[in-house]
This record gives structure tokens, C-alpha cells and sequence, in this order.
């Protein structure tokens, strides 16, 4: 009887992984390498955060509090 085991790992809002293997041992091997895609992921968040906010993201924060501040 084959067993199929699929191991779904959610990254962030927008990225997701999903490993399908017949043992625990194959989900350990595709996963082997998985700090290069950390780094990778978070860097495609991070170059698309500098996009959405250009001014940068504490400044974002800093109106925000601005703003709550003065009762808006």
C-alpha cells in the first residue's frame, strides 16, 4: 500500500510551500536547503515592501502614530 504524506508550510500571507513525499525521510531531503529559501523569500518581501512603501516602512509607522496621536 502506498502512502502519500503532503506537508504544507505557509511563509507569509502571499507564499506558501508544499512538499509531497512517500516518507518522512523524502520530506526531510526536499527540504534540505530551506535557509537559502528563507533568505530568498525574505528577500522578494523585502524588495516589494521598498516598492509599496518607497519612504520606508518605520516612516510609515511614524505617521500613523503621529496621527493617533493628534486624535485622527
Amino acid at each position: 500500500m502506498a502512502v502519500s504524506i503532503t506537508l504544507t508550510i505557509r511563509l507569509g500571507p502571499l507564499v506558501s510551500l508544499k512538499v509531497t513525499g512517500q516518507s518522512c525521510e523524502e520530506l526531510a531531503q526536499a527540504l534540505e536547503g530551506h535557509d537559502q529559501l528563507n533568505l530568498r523569500v525574505d528577500a522578494m518581501c523585502s524588495d516589494l515592501a521598498e516598492k509599496v512603501y518607497p519612504e520606508g516602512v518605520e516612516m510609515q509607522f511614524e505617521q500613523t502614530d503621529e496621527a493617533e496621536e493628534a486624535g485622527e
